[in-house]
């Protein structure tokens, strides 16, 4: 069997520095997040000579661009980009002397994260409040939700513009990605409908693609529900709409999610019912695991359990946080039907 080593390729405000850090890297992980959260870097180097406390200490806003190269049990060498990030925090201890530099996909520069604002948006979609946003930032929107949510009027108060669209994703049941400088919405379901990429044992055996180091699962009654229930009365025409959703088969519970939005048909009131749903029963069963894997493996993607016993299924991946020598993922099963 081949060695497996990993080791991460570094430019650095467009010069490359692989070289110079050879030895001197003491430790790195890559967090790549499915919704919600900013994927980051992080390194850490030793500084025995004290050379990155004088000066060779970083910036903040410095840009470093990274490539992932690995060999697992095959001869063939993988190489993976896992894009641009932005210094924004450097920490040193000692003794010996160490800096750990921490880089964010989204730069500190835009005010997405901490300007609060009050802004309104007239008879559009979400589509155009996310380009808004993302243009503002000086980011690139990537929307690869199939719908595309209209509303008679959007209205960011007092909120960062961050928590804002992540508000607006997850009641519409879409995702928030923010990756390389860019903002990406997709949906959960989409993702989740797709075939798994690869299969992972609970007994990893020689020649497995993904071995298994550790791993931990979950699966919980408390917040799921049985159905939803959508009720409004519309005061102006004095009349109520309800509507439903209950999936295939749902959670052994008795509760009923009761949702009091605004809604103009039962179409649309079965629509939500069904989002908010899924995104209250999502987090049903969980499985937290370490691995070596020769497949690159990134949040969003889907994989199959085998061996797990109750456990066993589709799952999608929630964070894939990447090291020198393992990978620590979060998996939650995909729900069917909804």
């Amino acid at each position: 069997m081949n060695s497996r080593w990993t080791f991460l390729d570094l430019t650095y405000n467009k010069s490359n520095i692989t070289a110079e850090l050879e030895g001197h890297i003491k430790d790195w992980t890559f967090t790549d997040n499915l919704s919600g959260q900013i994927d980051d870097l992080q390194i850490t180097l030793e500084d025995v000579d004290h050379k990155w406390l004088g000066e060779w200490f970083p910036a903040k806003g410095d840009l470093i661009e990274a490539v992932v190269y690995k060999r697992e049990w095959k001869d063939q060498l993988q190489k993976t980009k896992i894009g641009k990030f932005e210094v924004d925090e450097i920490e040193a201890a000692g003794p010996p002397s160490d800096i750990t530099i921490k880089a964010l996909s989204v730069p500190e520069s835009s005010s997405l994260r901490g300007q609060e604002k009050f802004r309104a948006w007239e008879n559009t979609t979400l589509k155009v409040v996310a380009g808004d946003i993302a243009g503002q930032n000086g980011l690139k929107l990537y929307f690869e939700a199939g719908d595309d949510p209209k509303k008679e009027r959007y209205e960011q108060e007092s909120e960062t513009d961050l928590a804002y669209l992540y508000k607006l994703c997850n009641d519409e049941g879409l995702c928030l990605k923010l990756s390389s400088g860019s903002i990406v919405i997709l949906d959960e379901a989409d993702y989740e409908a797709k075939p798994p990429v690869a299969t992972i044992k609970r007994v990893s055996v020689e020649g497995d693609e993904i071995q298994v180091i550790s791993w931990q699962a979950k699966t919980t009654l408390s917040g799921t529900y049985r159905s939803a229930r959508v009720q409004y009365h519309d005061s102006s025409t004095k009349n109520t709409i309800t509507a439903s959703f209950a999936p295939p088969n749902p959670p052994k519970v008795g509760r009923v999610l009761v949702i009091k939005n605004e809604i103009k048909s039962v179409a649309e009131g079965q629509k939500l019912a069904k989002k908010k749903l899924r995104e209250a029963n999502k987090t049903a069963t969980t499985v937290s695991m370490t691995v070596v894997s020769e497949k690159h493996l990134d949040a969003g993607m889907t994989i199959a359990l085998e061996k797990f016993g109750k456990f066993d299924g589709k799952y999608i991946i929630t964070q894939a946080v990447h090291s020198q020598s393992k990978v620590t993922l979060q998996l939650r099963r995909c729900l069917e039907g909804y």
